[in-house]
C-alpha cells in the first residue's frame, strides 16, 4: 500500500504481547501504514496483522536511529513506529517528543497501548486500585543513585509500586539492592511477581517482601513486580488487592 500525499507518523503501543490486547486504534494504524519500524521483539508480536507495509526491524540500543528513520520516511509515507506496552510509559513517545522539541517536523499521532503494569495488576487481582508509582530499575539512561532515591520516596509515601526492568544478567546486583531497600521501608508487605504477562510462559507468584530474595533467579526483564503498601491484602486465593476505602 502506498499512501497518497502528506505523510504521517504513528507512535503505536502494541500492548503487552497478546494479539487480543492490541487496541483497535493501534491495529488500524498498523494496517494503514506503508512502513512499520520497531525493535525485532515487538515486531514479532504483531505478525498476525494483515498489512502490506514494509517491516524494518532493529535491535536494542538503536532507538535513536529508529526515530530518525521514522521521521525521514514519514515525510511522504504513513509510518508506524511501534513500542511495547504503552509508548508513553518507558517507550518511544518520549524520544519522538524530544525530536519534535528540537525542531523535527512531521504530523505525529501517539496511539496508546495497554501497559504491562495494568495487565500484571489484573493477573494478580487489583493491588493497584489507589495511588501508585511506577519505577524502572534500568540504569541505562538514568543514574542508579537517582533510581534508588525515587524508589525510596515511593516507599516512604506508602505508594503501591510497579517495578519495571527489575533484573537482567548484567544487573542482578541492582535487583538485590532494590530488595534490600524494599525490606527497609516495608515490613511484611505483599509483592506480586508477574513474568511474561499475557504471553507464552506467563507465570505469577505472590509472596511477602522478605521472601523476594529467593526469587532472584526467576525475575528478569520480562517481569513486572507490584509491591503492595500497608493496606494491601492477599486472601490466599490468588487475589492480591488494595482496598479503595469503602465501608462495606
Amino acid at each position: 500500500m502506498q499512501s497518497q500525499g502528506k505523510g504521517k507518523l504513528y507512535v503505536v503501543g502494541t500492548g503487552p504481547g497478546s494479539p487480543d490486547l492490541l487496541t483497535l486504534r493501534a491495529k488500524k494504524a498498523l494496517e494503514d501504514s506503508d512502513y512499520i519500524i520497531g525493535h525485532q521483539r515487538y515486531v514479532k508480536l504483531i505478525e498476525d496483522i494483515e498489512t502490506d507495509a514494509e517491516i524494518i526491524m532493529s535491535k536494542m540500543g538503536r532507538e535513536v536511529e529508529r526515530v530518525k528513520l521514522a521521521f525521514e520516511l514519514s515525510k511522504e509515507n504513513i509510518v508506524s513506529l511501534i513500542s511495547g506496552g504503552d509508548p508513553g510509559i518507558y517507550g518511544m513517545s518520549g524520544l519522538v517528543s524530544e525530536f519534535l522539541y528540537e525542531g523535527e517536523e512531521s504530523e505525529v499521532e501517539f496511539v496508546p497501548g495497554i501497559s504491562a503494569f495494568s495487565i500484571a495488576n489484573g493477573i494478580l487481582g487489583c493491588p493497584i486500585s489507589n495511588d501508585f508509582a511506577v519505577v524502572s530499575l534500568s540504569d541505562l539512561l538514568l543514574p542508579w543513585k537517582e533510581i534508588k532515591k525515587r524508589l525510596e520516596c515511593a516507599l516512604l509515601g506508602d505508594f503501591v509500586i510497579a517495578i519495571y526492568n527489575p533484573s537482567s544478567r548484567k544487573r542482578r546486583g541492582r535487583f538485590d539492592e532494590a530488595v534490600e531497600i524494599i525490606n527497609k521501608y516495608r515490613d511484611g508487605c505483599f509483592v506480586g511477581i508477574v513474568k511474561n504477562a499475557s504471553r507464552e510462559g506467563e507465570e505469577h507468584i505472590i509472596c511477602r517482601c522478605e521472601e523476594l530474595e529467593r526469587y532472584s533467579e526467576f525475575v528478569d526483564m520480562s517481569t513486572v513486580l507490584i509491591v503492595g503498601n500497608s493496606k494491601t491484602k492477599f486472601n490466599g486465593n490468588e487475589i492480591m488487592f488494595t482496598p479503595r476505602g469503602y465501608k462495606i
